[in-house]
């Protein structure tokens, strides 16, 4: 590149790419170089959603002790310059609105099923799935715990459960109890007669009560997934 002590500057132009996931900070081009000699960065975010950069300087004194942090004006899309002496960490902020919920036209029905925890019984029943006369999911439900019933009369959401159960025709049911709780509910039909076949999970509030991969088997009562829909219309 030259001799520094000529007071000339000699860079070096960089082409890379990278791929950031979020809440991470990775190093982009790292540069050796002395005094006056460093590679020269054009840093661009092109992925979706990209909504604000911001930058900070880092300085360090040419064969002395101090170094110093300052803030930089970035845009993206702008070139700087990186040796062993000056570099920068730049921040990306980018917002994704994540896709709707998938959505699935059937139902369930569960009476009163009951399954134990430590001791105690867990009473569920109710239904869940299908379409509201004049928009919204039908359905309601009471989860009695600990002798607190914790009775959901709306609906907010009714999903494949996916992964979380990896059962076919598992659902997740999720709703505001009237007493303030925010409950979740998995369900999953596994046939008849219920009792030992079918399966829940169960969340209180931030309390996970009846957990696991799979959920839990249910000791009493019977649930029934209908592949139908239901609803204005059906």
């Amino acid at each position: 590149f030259g001799d520094p002590s000529v007071q000339q500057n000699y860079f070096e132009d960089v082409l890379a790419t990278a791929t950031v996931a979020p809440g991470v900070c990775i190093v982009v081009a790292d540069d050796n170089g002395l005094n006056l000699i460093g590679s020269r960065v054009t840093l661009s975010e092109t992925s979706a959603g990209f909504q604000s950069v911001s930058g900070m300087k880092i300085d360090q004194e040419v064969d002395g002790p101090l170094t110093t942090i300052s803030a930089l004006t970035f845009t993206n899309g702008g070139e700087l310059i990186v040796n062993s002496y000056h570099g920068e960490t730049i921040t990306f902020v980018n917002h994704v609105e994540p896709p709707p919920p998938e959505q699935v036209c059937d139902f369930i029905t569960f009476g009163r099923l009951v399954t134990e925890v430590n001791g105690e019984k867990v009473v569920i029943s109710g239904n869940a799935g299908g379409n509201k006369p004049g928009g919204g999911i039908l359905g309601e439900f009471h989860i009695v715990a600990n002798g607190v019933d914790n009775h959901v009369p709306d609906i907010d959401s009714y999903t494949p459960a996916g992964a979380l159960l990896n059962l076919t025709n598992a659902r997740i049911v999720k709703g505001i109890a009237k007493n303030g709780v925010a409950v979740e509910l998995r369900l999953w039909d596994g046939g008849e007669p219920g009792k030992g076949t079918d399966r829940v999970w169960v969340k209180l509030g931030n309390t996970v009560l009846i957990g696991g991969p799979l959920g839990q088997l249910i000791d009493q009562g019977n649930m029934q997934f209908h592949d139908v829909c239901r609803g204005p219309g059906d």
